[in-house]
C-alpha cells in the first residue's frame, strides 16, 4: 500500500517530523522549567494531495484504515482521526484568510504508539508542515510547535507543555535540544563521541488522555496557586517553602518538579563538561524522584532501570509522560557491547533500541 496505491495519484506534498526522547526534565515543560530531550530515528511521514469531492480522506497505515470526514467536529470516544481533525481545525483557524481546501492524506509513521517518545507531536507537527507547505504560510518551526500544542490542549484535552513540539519541529538528530520552556530560547548541543544512549521497552501501554497525567498538570498548579508564583520553573530549591502547600502530595508533585529543573541545569552542564558520570548520576536521581514524589513509574519500569544500571549502565530513568512507555540508559560507547549483552539476557532485540 502507498498514497498512489491509495488515491490513483501522486501526492503533491511530503513532509515528516521524528520522535524523541527526552534525557531529562519530565513535567517541568508546562510549568515554565528547563528541558532536554534528543530527536529519535522513529518518524512520522505525511502526504497529501487536493481533494477534488469536497471531503477528507485519510489513510493512516498504523491502523491500516481509512477515515472519511467533512468537518472537524471531535468523535465521541477517542479516535487517532481526531489528531489529524485537530490539526486542521487549529491551522485554518489561525490562518483564517485562506480559503478552506480539502485533502487526501496518507499517513506512514514508524514510531510506537504510546510508549512516551512523543507519537502524537511528531504526527501534528508533520501535519502542520504540511499544510505549511501546501498553502505556502511561511510559518517558521517555533510557530509550528506553537499550533501543534494548541491541537494537544485545546482540541484533544491533554495538558501537556511546548517540549515535544519544539523539539521535533526545530530539533537535528543527534544533538540534545536544550530548552527553556518559558521563553522557548533552546540550544542544540553537541554528545560527546564516547556517549551511548539506549532505549528500553517496558511494554506498558499508556494513555495521557486516560492515565494521571492530567491530574498531575492540576496538582502541580495547585502548588503554584500556593506559593503565589506564575510557574514553579522560577522556584529554586533554597527558596521552595512547603509551609505554604497545604497538601503532602501536592508538597512531592512540586519538589520533583523544582529538584528537576536544577538536574537538567547541571545535566547540560555535564554535557558541555563531557562528565558521564555525573549525566548519569542526575538521570538516576531524576528517575527516583519520578517514581516517589510524582508517583509516575511502575514496578515493571522500576525493575528495567535498576537492571540497566546492574548491567553496567551509568544511568537510567523512564521517559516522557510517565505510567509506562520506554526507558532511556546511558552507557559509555566503548562498553555498550558488554552492557547489551547482559541487558538481552533480560529484555529481546525487540524491545531495545539505540538512540
Amino acid at each position: 500500500m502507498g498514497f498512489e496505491d491509495t488515491y490513483k495519484h501522486k501526492p503533491q506534498i511530503k513532509e515528516s517530523a521524528n520522535a524523541r526522547v527526552n534525557l531529562i526534565g519530565e513535567h517541568t515543560d508546562y510549568t515554565g522549567g528547563y528541558v532536554m530531550p534528543t530527536l529519535l530515528k522513529f518518524k512520522n511521514t505525511i502526504e497529501l494531495s487536493k481533494n477534488s469531492e469536497k471531503q477528507f480522506v485519510v489513510f493512516s497505515e498504523y491502523f491500516n484504515e481509512k477515515k472519511v470526514f467533512n468537518d472537524f467536529v471531535k468523535s465521541k470516544y477517542s479516535d487517532w482521526s481526531d489528531y489529524i481533525k485537530g490539526c486542521f481545525f487549529i491551522f485554518f483557524d489561525e490562518n483564517k484568510k485562506i480559503k478552506l481546501e480539502h485533502f487526501n492524506m496518507y499517513i506512514k509513521s514508524t514510531i510506537p504508539l504510546g510508549r512516551g517518545i512523543s507519537s502524537s507531536s511528531a504526527l501534528c507537527v508533520s501535519i502542520l508542515k504540511a499544510l505549511n507547505t501546501y498553502f505556502n504560510t511561511q510559518m517558521n518551526g517555533r510557530h509550528l510547535a506553537i499550533l501543534a500544542k494548541k491541537v494537544e490542549n485545546q482540541y484533544i484535552g491533554v495538558s501537556s507543555g511546548i517540549m515535544d513540539q519544539m523539539v521535533s519541529s526545530i530539533g537535528i538528530y543527534g544533538k540534545a535540544f536544550f530548552l527553556d520552556c518559558l521563553n522557548l530560547k533552546y540550544e542544540l548541543v553537541s554528545f560527546p563521541s564516547n556517549w551511548k544512549f539506549c532505549l528500553i521497552d517496558s511494554e506498558v501501554q499508556r494513555n495521557l488522555r486516560s492515565s494521571s497525567y492530567n491530574d498531575r498538570f492540576s496538582e502541580l498548579k495547585i502548588a503554584e496557586k500556593e506559593l503565589a508564583v506564575e510557574y514553579l520553573g522560577g522556584v529554586e530549591i533554597n527558596k521552595f517553602d512547603t509551609d505554604k502547600i497545604s497538601s503532602p502530595t501536592v508538597i512531592k508533585r512540586a519538589r520533583h518538579v523544582v529538584t528537576e529543573n536544577y538536574r537538567v541545569l547541571k545535566a547540560k552542564e555535564s554535557l558541555l563538561n563531557d562528565d558521564i558520570s555525573q549525566f548519569g548520576k542526575l538521570m538516576i536521581e531524576s528517575h527516583n524522584s519520578y517514581s516517589k514524589d510524582f508517583e509516575a513509574s511502575t514496578k515493571d519500569v522500576d525493575d528495567i532501570v535498576d537492571r540497566s544500571i546492574q548491567c553496567g549502565a551509568l544511568g537510567a530513568r523512564l521517559t516522557g509522560g510517565g505510567f509506562g512507555g520506554f526507558t532511556v540508559s546511558l552507557i559509555e560507547k566503548d562498553k555498550f557491547s558488554n552492557w547489551y549483552k547482559k541487558i538481552n539476557k533480560f529484555y529481546p532485540a525487540e524491545k531495545i533500541f539505540e538512540v
